[in-house]
């Protein structure tokens, strides 16, 4: 039995999602990285939570994401084109320990002095930008990492099962930051985030991926975006991604400020994130039958309807049902944009270039939030958090038409192709 990609290369059936979670190599890999992605939530709720207790400020909450991403713009390319150079797996164990290092550091700081007892936010900030600096070693491994754990055909529900362990952790993860929070307080849940690193850590160090053509190519990184210049549609599934990880940040910067719009306390904050990836986490398991009913591009496009819809209801919310509710509507959106571009993307690289795209992408999905969560923090302390939200919006037209250049550009390689 035979299945057809949309270039009509055929591959053999998929294993389902299950059939990948007990997989011996991707299985604990699946389990160490959504242990890991619950930790941060915590240092996410929980950083907004201090600041915004220190500053009443939207747009000092917002810096938390600045710093966290920056080095993801700044250290990206380079970090790809080490993953395309070195082992990916070590890269993305070095990864963990550095950010496991600045999340112990706060965690041991909070508890000793107290929240109040800071020196300002900078600690923080600081501790923030160390975690950041960890991520941005290991975005370009981890994704590039995920084909050598499966089999060609099993490649994009990898890739959504991955997208998954980050929107369930979102479910999951703010809800029970909330709670350790206004129980235990900050320091403990800086604590936890600290401790999640260690489960994928000693999962890496025990895995052993497939071994995978890399050619002994120009590395450089150069290299790498002239590879991508050169293919007529990723720069614009770039774009695109850069549309949906923008339009996804009002939801943490902002989810402070909705608490205290409506009077509500730190729960309310986790509860937020949680109904936005609460709704990204169920439609993972059914992205895959709308991937085979619209394909990746019209799948993109529904999912940035839906994200749009979602932050619309959520900027005029009248109440908490209905702030929840377009948050679980916006996850929805958000999952399928995010791991359909992903997808999109993989399937059209040359192995020896993978961590250098990827890289592009982490740098458009991620490194897009600083400039995001700035602008969304600046905007809802000039007006007010709702059109901070709607702030968000306009992005994804930007990435609407962003998709259309992608489907003209497959349209004509297509063309070129049976004329050839």
């Amino acid at each position: 039995m035979f299945l057809r990609t949309r270039f009509d290369v055929p591959m053999s059936r998929p294993r389902t999602s299950l059939q990948l979670m007990v997989d011996g190599r991707f299985g604990p890999y699946l389990g160490g990285n959504f242990v890991s992605n619950i930790g941060n939530w915590f240092q996410n709720v929980a950083a907004g939570i201090v600041v915004f207790q220190l500053t009443g400020s939207n747009t000092l909450v917002g810096m938390v994401s600045v710093l966290q991403f920056l080095a993801t713009l700044a250290l990206a390319p380079w970090s790809g084109a080490l993953a395309d150079r070195l082992d990916r797996r070590k890269m993305l164990m070095l990864a963990q320990v550095v950010s496991a290092v600045g999340a112990f550091g706060l965690a041991l700081w909070v508890a000793i002095v107290g929240v109040e007892g800071l020196p300002g936010i900078w600690p923080v900030l600081a501790a923030s930008g160390v975690i950041g600096i960890g991520f941005a070693i290991g975005i370009s491994a981890m994704n590039a990492l995920v084909p050598a754990l499966v089999d060609p055909p099993d490649l994009d529900q990898a890739i959504a099962l991955n997208s998954a362990t980050f929107t369930v952790a979102r479910a999951i993860g703010p809800a029970l930051a909330g709670l350790v929070i206004a129980t235990f307080g900050a320091a403990v849940a800086f604590g936890a985030n600290a401790l999640t690193f260690l489960p994928l850590i000693v999962v890496l160090a025990l895995t052993r991926p497939r071994d995978v053509d890399r050619s002994s190519g120009d590395r450089s990184v150069r290299a790498g975006l002239s590879y991508t210049r050169e293919r007529p549609a990723m720069p614009w599934l770039i774009l695109a991604t850069l549309a949906v990880g923008w339009a996804g940040d009002p939801v943490n910067t902002l989810a402070p400020a909705y608490a205290d719009l409506f009077g509500r306390g730190e729960s309310f904050v986790g509860l937020q994130v949680a109904a936005f990836g609460t709704g990204s986490a169920l439609s993972s398991l059914g992205v895959g039958a709308v991937r085979g009913r619209l394909g990746l591009l019209r799948t993109t496009r529904f999912g940035l309807v839906l994200l749009a819809v979602g932050l619309i209801g959520y900027a005029t919310a009248p109440n908490e049902v209905v702030v929840l509710s377009s948050l679980f509507v916006a996850g929805i959106g958000f999952l399928l944009g995010v791991t359909t571009t992903n997808s999109n993307l993989q399937r059209r690289l040359d192995e020896d270039m993978r961590g250098r795209v990827m890289a592009l992408w982490s740098m458009a999905f991620l490194g897009s939030r600083p400039l995001a969560g700035l602008i969304d923090g600046v905007v809802a302390d000039l007006t007010s958090p709702r059109f901070g939200v709607l702030a968000a919006v306009g992005p994804l037209a930007v990435g609407w038409w962003a998709l259309n250049r992608v489907g003209r550009a497959d349209r004509d390689d297509l063309a070129q192709t049976s004329t050839a």
